[in-house]
This record gives C-alpha cells, structure tokens and sequence, in this order.
C-alpha cells in the first residue's frame, strides 16, 4: 500500500503517534468534558496534532473501533476547523456510537474553539 495520504486520511503530520507525545499529553493536558468525548490538550509550537483513545468501560473491540473511527472521521471532517497550535487527545465516552456524526462534529468544534481561545491567553 502506498504511503500516501487517503482521499479521507489524516497526514501523519496531523497525528500524535508516538507514545511520549501521548503520555505528555494526558499528564499535562487541560481538560473539556462533552457528552461524548473527553478532550485533554496542550499547547504547542507548530501545527496541531490529534491522537484518539477508547477507554476499555467501553465494552467489546468492535465497539471501541467503532467509537474511535467515529471521532477520528469528524475531527477529520472538520477541515479548517480542527486543532491549531494545540495537541489534542480525544477520549471516546460511550455517547459517541450513538450520536449523529453532525452533533459530534459540532461538539468538537466548539471544545476546539475553548482550546483556541485558552491557548491565545
């Protein structure tokens, strides 16, 4: 398989993957509670990167696959919109298999936003 981008990928550039990166991240992030998600970040340098976590309260593999494509689809929906100069890890609540792909997506923007305006201040 090609190393390129997919036509509905994030870049490996807009992506947490290593493990220390994702370890500072749950250590020393800041916190925004939604319905459907738990948003930790912290600011940075550069450009914004996001990793996705299914906690196991979630019941099943199937199940938190589901939950962490369902995240990964709308954060990557949201195009312009997504984490700027934060790194952001986004931790499945069991609401998101449920809700509509528009409410999560809508939901993500507006903790994106909190994060944007805390990280200028």
């Amino acid at each position: 398989m090609s190393r390129a981008v997919r036509p509905f990928g994030l870049p490996r550039a807009a992506r947490l993957r290593q493990a220390n990166e994702i370890q500072s991240v749950f250590q020393a992030g800041r916190r925004e509670e939604r319905r459907a998600f738990v948003l930790l970040w912290v600011p940075t340098r550069g450009p914004g990167r996001a990793g996705f976590a299914v906690s196991r309260q979630i019941r099943g593999s199937v199940s938190r696959n589901r939950a962490r494509r369902r995240l990964r689809e709308a954060y990557r929906a949201l195009g312009s919109g997504r984490a700027r100069s934060v790194d952001a890890m986004f931790i499945a609540r069991a609401w998101a298999l449920k809700a509509p792909l528009d409410e999560l997506r809508a939901d993500m923007a507006r903790a994106l936003a909190v994060t944007a305006g805390s990280a200028a201040t």
